[in-house]
């Protein structure tokens, strides 16, 4: 018999398995699952604040974490979820370097959730300063790829305010550039979009 916080720990996982996206809040989680709790443990009244309880603990264990300060999390205990990245695309990212498996993520993932967010927030043409490195895909739509400034692996968050859309060329600079180039792009980035945010109304309140 799975204790409470194995069986929200796999329901997690499979929910955001289900939607191709790690992000997700109490009300829509527990929502979406509410019969498979009610059957886990028919006899307990107060199961969405026993499930609360266990995000705290599965949260202590860093296997979620807030994406921001109004009560959305990301699950953190899977590397790659069904639907995150172009089926073809798995197995390489599998066998690849922390760094490398990290960026093929950001590069191949769907254009959900997030990186539609990202998109939508910061536009099509690359952060960086002064940067004209673009170009038109058949549509007319210029391109551009969505970059988590904090890497994922590193404890980054796949929050707004820690993505932003850079140019191919500036992509690949954020990652694989020396150490100090990658240092003091991270933090120009950050200051970026935390400036972009603060004029929209959407950096979060510490």
């Amino acid at each position: 018999m799975k204790t409470w916080k194995e069986f929200t720990r796999f329901a997690i996982r499979e929910y955001c398995n289900r939607r191709g996206s790690r992000t997700f809040t109490l009300k829509e989680f527990y929502q979406a699952n509410r019969s498979q709790f009610a059957e886990f443990k028919p006899d307990n009244q107060h199961r969405e604040e026993k499930v609360r309880q266990q995000l705290q603990f599965l949260r202590d264990d860093g296997l979620i974490t807030f994406v921001d300060y109004s009560g959305t999390y990301t699950y953190r205990g899977q590397e790659i979820l069904d639907g995150e990245v172009e089926e073809e695309k798995i197995a390489e990212i599998s066998r690849a370097a922390p760094e490398k498996r990290e960026y093929l993520i950001e590069t191949y993932v769907r254009n959900i959730g997030w990186v539609k967010e990202a998109r939508r927030v910061y536009g099509f043409y690359c952060l960086f300063p002064i940067c004209q490195n673009t170009f038109k895909r058949e549509d007319g739509t210029p391109y551009i790829e969505v970059h988590h400034i904090i890497p994922l692996f590193k404890g980054g968050e796949d929050g707004i305010w820690n993505l932003c859309v850079l140019c191919a060329h500036h992509h690949r600079m954020s990652h694989f550039s020396d150490n100090a180039t990658r240092e003091k792009v991270k933090k120009m980035l950050l200051q970026e979009t935390k400036c972009r945010l603060i004029k929209i109304g959407r950096m979060p309140s510490l």
